[in-house]
């Protein structure tokens, strides 16, 4: 308050400037008054808001039910409804009170719902007493070879007779996806440790745990499937090239030998009376049957169906095929949208099939299914279905058909849109409540009077723009005019300066990671990444780890990609990741940054 009063005095209402004096408590009250009577805000009462401050937060921990969310939806909650921000004291003890309520309605809901033979194996997974535990489940899949696969494999069939009462028994606790994340996050980070907690925090931090992993496993599963089949097409077509070329040298080798295969037919030593089967025995004794027809397409200029031989490696890759493939392919419910409803169901008819018998029905061969130059491949003989082929056809189907024709509703990657969306149900029976909740108020106007008004104001903005952009002299910007409207670009001369303007040749190229330890010396924003238990440290041993994470989960390589091209190892990127990533440090880290750069001298000249 004498801060205040003294740059008032100073700046505001120059004069004489006042002694030192000291505010006693009633004349601090009156002024806050005042304030808050201008401003149009009053003042935080334990009376009159504690309650409706309670419920709103208790409300909010159905989305998130940690502190620091918490804090910050009070905060918005106090701005408002224009109330002043009480002491943190005050906030603090108000969302421990909402914590500590929200466990104890979650442990009563669980110890409802939660069933013997569930909590039985919950306990049996923690001990590690079974052939199945609690260390075989973190182990996930490094890469898509078949036996990183196996370890997805074995925790799906592990996993999958329980995972209709895992997601029973969470829908139940009506948990949002940003707690389950939370809590399962908590199993990674307690690890061996995780026996001592209570037997209430242990199953709900392995329910979580179990269903994000089985989430985890599916979609591991659904890209290894994906993976392999791309690889084998790959390999098929280009092996079904080389064997084109092949038989076609081949067979130019193998003339001379047809001549001899002729001259059987010239040969008045045999009888008139021999059979035809005996002289094409001596026919193949000279040149097998296969070489003989390659032979007679060399002649006859006609060179071998690249598509039949691209279906002939797929033969020889059988073993794939009735391995790895089938198990990766009997882990995935497929759904079609309308176009593709018929191959849907033939699809999980397949699965079906394959889970059961290890082999294709009747029911699930499908003649209208291949095109019309496929189906002669896919057929033996006898005219009737190759079941192996028209497997290899069924699985060819699904990777390039997952973005909008095939779904696959229990991965989270590949399920529809809507998926993720409010029910259209709920969405006309709440629609008002939920709006609200959002405490946004644009998202409460309507759009018929919001539009317009955004509209304005971005036009005003680009006229400020412009206008700023003619009056400076700023060479490396250029202003085009054409039919009345203004458009800014870089100036360019040739190709080669499309590639490397002359404005960006001006900047040395430096590493990103010493971008950001620049940045990090002057702003401290890796002291924002906090602990997700909230322990503190004065040591940062984990600074080169973070650096490396951030950057690749920027560079969109992952923190696999980074661990394959660099000494850091996966395991311990993974956990650095669980402990100090989280969207709230990632936002306060940003707040920083924005908040120094906003300071810095060149900011009004950076933004135009």
């Amino acid at each position: 308050m004498k801060h205040d009063v003294r740059y008032i005095a100073e700046h505001v209402l120059p004069g004489r400037g006042l002694r030192p004096f000291n505010l006693d408590a009633k004349a601090i009250t009156r002024i806050y008054q005042k304030i808050f009577e201008l401003e149009g805000y009053q003042r935080y009462s334990t009376r009159k808001h504690h309650q409706w401050l309670y419920n709103y937060l208790f409300e909010q921990t159905e989305s998130w039910a940690a502190p620091r969310p918490l804090f910050d939806a009070a905060i918005e909650y106090l701005a408002f409804n224009k109330i002043a921000i009480p002491a943190y004291s005050t906030l603090q003890k108000i969302i421990s009170q909402v914590l500590v309520q929200h466990q104890k309605t979650v442990h009563n809901k669980l110890a409802l719902e939660c069933s013997d033979g569930l909590s039985e194996m919950l306990v049996n997974l923690l001990l590690g007493e079974q052939s199945f535990t609690l260390q075989h489940l973190r182990q996930s899949a490094r890469n898509f070879t078949g036996t990183e696969l196996e370890k997805e494999l074995a925790v799906y069939h592990h996993l999958h007779p329980w995972i209709n009462d895992v997601t029973r028994v969470l829908e139940s606790l009506s948990l949002s996806q940003a707690n389950l994340h939370y809590y399962a996050g908590r199993v990674d980070y307690y690890g061996a440790k995780l026996k001592r907690q209570n037997p209430l925090n242990q199953q709900l931090y392995l329910l979580s745990y179990l269903q994000g992993r089985y989430q985890q496993c599916l979609e591991r599963i659904a890209d290894g499937f994906i993976h392999h089949i791309r690889q084998v097409k790959a390999r098929a077509k280009a092996m079904a090239k080389e064997q084109i070329y092949q038989d076609w040298q081949k067979a130019a080798r193998n003339v001379g030998k047809a001549a001899d295969v002729l001259e059987l037919f010239l040969d008045d030593d045999i009888a008139p009376e021999t059979r035809f089967q005996t002289i094409q025995a001596q026919a193949f004794n000279v040149l097998s049957a296969q070489d003989l027809s390659s032979v007679c397409r060399y002649l006859g200029n006609q060179k071998q169906s690249a598509d039949e031989a691209f279906w002939q490696h797929l033969d020889r890759e059988s073993s794939l095929r009735t391995g790895l493939l089938r198990s990766l392919f009997c882990c995935l419910r497929i759904e079609g949208a309308d176009p593709t409803q018929r191959l849907a169901r033939v699809l999980d008819q397949a699965r079906l099939d394959l889970t059961a018998n290890h082999k294709l029905s009747g029911s699930c061969l499908d003649r209208r299914l291949p095109p019309k130059h496929t189906r002669p491949l896919l057929l033996n003989k006898d005219g009737s279905i190759n079941k192996a082929r028209y497997e290899w056809f069924l699985y060819l189907q699904v990777p390039d058909r997952l973005h909008g024709q095939l779904l696959l509703p229990d991965v989270i990657k590949y399920r529809a849109l809507d998926a993720d969306l409010v029910s259209t149900q709920r969405w006309k029976r709440e629609k008002k409540t939920l709006v609200e909740a959002t405490l946004q108020p644009k998202l409460m106007v309507e759009p018929s009077s919001l539009i317009p008004k955004m509209a304005t104001e971005l036009s005003l903005r680009l006229h400020e723009v412009s206008h700023y952009l003619e009056k400076t002299d700023d060479r490396d910007v250029i202003l085009k005019n054409k039919g009345g409207k203004r458009q800014w670009r870089l100036p360019t001369g040739n190709k080669q300066q499309l590639v490397n303007n002359t404005f960006f040749e001006q900047m040395h190229s430096v590493e990103i990671a010493d971008v950001l330890r620049v940045v990090d010396r002057d702003t401290g924003f890796i002291d924002d990444f906090e602990h997700v238990l909230g322990m503190s440290s004065k040591s940062r041993m984990f600074e080169v780890d973070l650096l490396a994470i951030l950057i690749a989960n920027a560079t969109n390589q992952g923190i696999y990609g980074i661990a394959e091209i660099s000494d850091r190892s996966y395991e311990q990127l993974r956990t650095i990741q669980a402990n100090y990533l989280r969207l709230e440090t990632l936002n306060a880290a940003n707040d920083r940054i924005n908040n120094a750069t906003a300071k810095l001298p060149i900011f009004k000249h950076y933004y135009i």
